[in-house]
């Protein structure tokens, strides 16, 4: 059993229900037993796929999903609605709870404060205030805890710098998942929210390994976050080492990362059974060679 590596259920390029499921039991044999999702992968979908997937399996094994995405404004301030949301995810889950329940997306400014519309990547204020101990997403997670709907409470985002916050201003988490801020051009996680979430005994997963290694694609181009000011020339530089040292991007994406021990878990997306199998393959091969990490390590710096 792999507890290192998890499977997450974005499911990116998308391959259809059967192969999807397919891709959810081939991890499974392979050993993985972390399985992640959300009410938004795939328009809710993703749930189901995972539901059906897992239904049957007596081995135990781990499952996280999350709560947001509303459309209305107003709703990432109610409980009721995120309580109706959430069975829905239970029952396409086939589930009668989670092990870990996350707020997807905790960074933006929504969950926070009455606003009169969504503002999606509408991040909240560094500097602000806020109530954070009664927000009613935070109502929501106690009371599902309290009532055995999860045994583990969460948080995700995008953004380092204010999941690095919320690490600090919320108690009782067990995790923070931070996505994109952890990758061979952007290592921002590391200063912002991982020492903060090991002085509090918090989880860390990580995601979004890969996401930017082959392109930037231009709707994700926001300077300070995922990208710095010279993300295109990071991006090439990296590019000319892979190709010198021959070690395909994604194997060393990820074993770059996985150096850090103080990662609980390292969140992998995959469509196909086979990209299972690569992930785990090139998890296992270890860490780089040194002077190959110490190469990923300065590209990484030029953020």
């Amino acid at each position: 059993m792999c507890s290192a590596i998890s499977l997450g259920t974005n499911f990116a390029g998308f391959a259809g229900f059967d192969r999807s499921v397919e891709t959810i039991q081939h991890a499974f044999d392979l050993g993985i037993r972390y399985f992640d999702t959300s009410v938004m992968y795939q328009s809710g979908a993703a749930q189901a796929i995972l539901g059906a997937a897992l239904a049957g399996r007596m081995e135990p094994y781990f499952l996280a999903t999350k709560v947001g995405f509303f459309k209305s404004a107003r709703h990432f301030r109610s409980v009721e609605a995120l309580q109706v949301q959430f069975q829905e995810c239970l029952r396409l889950l086939r589930r009668d709870s989670v092990d870990l329940l996350q707020v997807h997306e905790a960074d933006w400014d929504n969950w926070w404060a009455d606003r009169s519309e969504v503002r999606p990547g509408g991040l909240l204020d560094l500097q602000g205030d806020y109530d954070f101990a009664n927000a009613p997403v935070m109502q929501f997670l106690r009371e599902a805890k309290a009532r055995g709907l999860c045994r583990r409470i969460g948080i995700t985002g995008n953004n380092a710098r204010h999941l690095g916050r919320l690490v600090r201003e919320l108690n009782g988490l067990d995790s923070v998942l931070v996505a994109y801020n952890y990758m061979p051009i952007n290592v921002t996680a590391r200063e912002f929210v991982i020492p903060e979430a090991v002085a509090r005994g918090v989880a860390v997963i990580v995601a979004g390994l890969f996401t930017f290694v082959f392109s930037l694609p231009k709707g994700w181009r926001t300077e300070g976050t995922y990208f710095g000011k010279h993300a295109d020339q990071q991006l090439a530089e990296l590019h000319t080492l892979q190709q010198a040292c021959g070690i395909p991007m994604v194997e060393l994406a990820l074993r770059f990362v996985a150096a850090d021990e103080r990662i609980s878990s390292l969140l992998l997306g995959a469509c196909h059974p086979a990209e299972v199998a690569e992930n785990l393959a090139a998890y296992a091969r270890g860490p780089l060679p040194a002077d190959v990490h110490a190469a990923v390590e300065g590209i990484a710096r030029g953020f």
